[in-house]
């Protein structure tokens, strides 16, 4: 059970003074079944009060707002949290796709459903999940992750491809994209087939790198029988311990890590580090 401190900083710069801003930051670890935070803090600057609620997705918001005249803002989250492996059961387990038709799991799972602002499944992209080699015979689990692995190999990820609102159907044109797109486009093939899928936003730690990182996002699938199963396209069968969980939504809308608005000059430019490193037990 590792022990992850993680920081995330992002700096934002305005070509003059911004007035007026309101932001909602979602970079709050929380207790779940697979992680527990021992610490967390989020600072601001310049310095503001920070007011705190749950979303309708049970993801931790923190909302903030400025009066005074800045020409910078700084947002940064530290954590230190202990993660576990998150459950990878055997391939036989869990049920068929075809319980994916019974209306009880339909309407249980109904907003995780439907396309959404990211997640959209014409053209190119029902075109690449028709010709995707997937065995249904062998089950959900089975089949979610075969899917897992052919998103992988359809995708190439590459650093700066894409923006954050770059449609799906542009990143299976081109066959690259980021952890972003892989995960928009592994949901939007589940969701095609019936099988309910969500985003998950939140830090990665890569054992044996010591840089700057990004923030990482990947998938959860309703798999019938087992519940909601962690995957990962951009890193197939995922190491769960690794994995640091900051919000879930129905794509990345849903779980900006800071949204907000402002009066003023346009933003000058800005930037997002993150940091993860394992801590002594």
């Amino acid at each position: 059970m590792p022990r992850l401190h993680a920081k995330h900083r992002t700096e934002i710069r305005y070509a003059g003074p911004a007035g007026e801003s309101v932001n909602e930051i979602r970079l709050t670890p929380s207790d779940n079944g697979r992680q527990r935070v021992e610490w967390s803090h989020v600072r601001v600057e310049p310095a503001a009060e920070l007011l705190s609620h749950t979303d309708a997705f049970g993801n931790a918001v923190s909302w903030f707002q400025l009066v005074g005249a800045h020409e910078l803002l700084v947002v940064e989250s530290e954590a230190i949290v202990v993660t576990t492996p998150a459950p990878r059961p055997p391939a036989s387990e869990g049920g068929d796709l075809s319980e994916l038709d019974d209306p009880q799991y339909i309407d249980r799972w109904a907003e995780f459903l439907t396309p959404s602002a990211h997640v959209r499944w014409g053209g190119p992209v029902a075109e690449l999940g028709d010709a995707l080699e997937l065995n249904e015979d062998e089950g959900a689990l089975a089949w979610v992750r075969g899917l897992e692995a052919e998103v992988n190999r359809a995708i190439v990820y590459t650093t700066g491809a894409t923006r954050v609102d770059t449609p799906i159907e542009d990143v299976v044109r081109a066959g690259v994209g980021v952890c972003q797109d892989m995960a928009h486009l592994m949901i939007a093939l589940c969701r095609r087939r019936g099988m309910a899928a969500r985003y998950i936003s939140g830090w990665l730690h890569l054992p044996g790198i010591d840089r700057p990182g990004e923030s990482h996002a990947w998938v959860e699938a309703a798999v019938p029988g087992l519940g909601w199963i962690e995957l990962d396209p951009t890193h197939p069968e995922p190491a769960g311990e690794d994995y640091v969980r900051l919000a879930v939504g129905r794509d990345y809308t849903d779980v900006p890590p800071l949204r907000g608005s402002y009066i003023g000059p346009v933003t000058e430019g800005m930037d997002v580090v993150v940091y993860v490193r394992e801590l002594p037990a």
